[in-house]
């Protein structure tokens, strides 16, 4: 395993990650609460009556349904943030991606934190991508009014240098790349730069030398 190159390995990663579509699209079930901004639909149904005369009548009914989104919640202050170094790395490299395109930075919480560190944990077990966020989000301490969930490749990120630091570093590095490669319109990158959202978990969790990777954001 520790002869193989470092190319393919990262190749491995950018294909895992990009075929699962492991980012924060509502389709992947990566997304919850109230939507970002207020939303109407028109929904229409047709209802066929048979007359008495043997005709039908075909009578269409509209219905109009307005989303009004949740307040979000009252601002706070950061969390402190742990002993494993590694956690800082990954909110201030997100935050770097954020303030590149003039976005405020998103501030560490130990609740959602615990929450994602419970993500990776289960994505550790069962490798499907948004399993513990789809179960368990609604409600969550730590989570406001909307949230939402990037996870790295649900394969786990293979070990990508002998030192433990620069390796998590690169790990981490790897794939907030290849969530930002996404561009507008990704679920990753979108998750990344939505400015509604305020706060970060960050739940980091190793397993066979491989890096399972959460980031959970809420405003």
């Amino acid at each position: 395993m520790l002869a193989r190159p470092l190319a393919p390995l990262i190749a491995a990663s950018l294909v895992a990650c990009t075929v699962t579509s492991c980012g924060g699209a509502t389709a992947t079930g990566s997304s919850a609460g109230a939507p970002s901004s207020g939303d109407e639909s028109v929904e229409e149904r047709v209802v066929i009556e048979k007359q008495p005369d043997g005709s039908v009548k075909k009578t269409t009914i509209r219905t109009t349904r307005r989303t009004v989104p949740a307040p979000a919640p009252p601002a706070r202050p950061a969390d402190p943030f742990p002993s494993d170094p590694l956690v800082k790395y990954n909110v201030d490299r997100v935050n770097a991606y954020r303030a590149a395109k003039g976005l405020a930075p998103l501030l560490y919480d130990a609740k959602i934190s615990a929450f994602a560190r419970r993500g990776s944990e289960q994505l550790a077990r069962d490798h499907v991508a948004h399993a513990h966020f789809a179960a368990n989000a609604q409600g969550a301490p730590g989570f406001g009014s909307r949230a939402a969930e990037n996870q790295g490749d649900p394969r786990g990120v293979p070990a990508l240098d002998s030192e433990p630091r620069k390796n998590g570093q690169k790990q981490i590095d790897v794939m907030l790349k290849l969530m930002m490669d996404e561009g507008p319109g990704g679920g990753h990158y979108d998750n990344m730069m939505n400015a509604r959202f305020r706060r970060i978990g960050i739940g980091l969790f190793y397993a066979g030398g491989k890096l399972y990777m959460t980031n959970d954001f809420s405003d």
